[in-house]
């Protein structure tokens, strides 16, 4: 009889074992897919490029991997992203991720932001950028509400709806539109009177802000 119930024992110890490990195992798969939501705040600011005419001019004119740039916001718990296309929308964060070229992205962050960032400046700033959903994109890069591109719209919600200033304004002129390409989408936009010393802020200025730190990069 003894010898029947030790391999019964056994076995038994060894399935008690092997379902404690599995769901160890799913719990720490599910805290540390947490975690990966849980990295991002409110307010992060994320960069990508794509391969339209657009993006390149935009590239070639600022000298910069990145043509576009949206703000993280969360809607019940779940991170979005927040950016001026046609129209202003919120796009949901692993989506926008995988528009960029090759999947790459980078996301930056306030180095002070539990001081430039206070917790009761969150809903207003959220607030304004619902207010802003809906909004056509703008083409021309007018420095105007009435239409918004990626870049303005998130300077405009830190300096409006934080207070912060992430970066000085340019002037149209300041960029090189030097190239063929950028020459064309000029011409193609404006004819033969740019706006050049229209206020202007593109991507790579919120990318090399002094008050910004890169918190991830792929």
């Amino acid at each position: 009889m003894k010898k029947i119930l030790f391999p019964i024992l056994v076995l038994l110890v060894c399935l008690t074992a092997s379902a404690l490990y599995l769901q160890n195992k799913q719990q720490h798969f599910s805290i540390k897919a947490q975690n990966i939501v849980s990295d991002y705040l409110e307010g992060d600011i994320i960069f990508q490029s794509s391969q339209s005419n657009q993006c390149k001019a935009v590239k070639l004119a600022t000298h910069s991997e990145y043509s576009h740039v949206g703000m993280i916001t969360f809607v019940d718990k779940k991170p979005y992203v927040l950016e001026a296309v046609e129209p202003v929308r919120l796009t949901d964060l692993e989506t926008w991720k995988a528009h960029g070229t090759g999947g790459h992205y980078t996301v930056m962050r306030l180095k002070n932001r539990s001081t430039e960032i206070l917790d009761t400046e969150i809903p207003a700033a959220q607030a304004l950028g619902k207010k802003m959903l809906g909004t056509h994109y703008d083409l021309y890069f007018n420095w105007s509400d009435e239409q918004l591109y990626c870049s303005e719209l998130v300077w405009k919600i830190y300096q409006r709806g934080y207070n912060v200033e992430l970066c000085s304004l340019k002037k149209m002129k300041e960029f090189d539109l030097t190239s063929p390409e950028v020459k064309a989408i000029m011409k193609q936009r404006y004819g033969n009177k740019p706006p050049l010393e229209e206020d202007v802020v593109a991507p790579s200025d919120l990318s090399h802000s002094a008050l910004l730190y890169e918190v991830e990069k792929k």
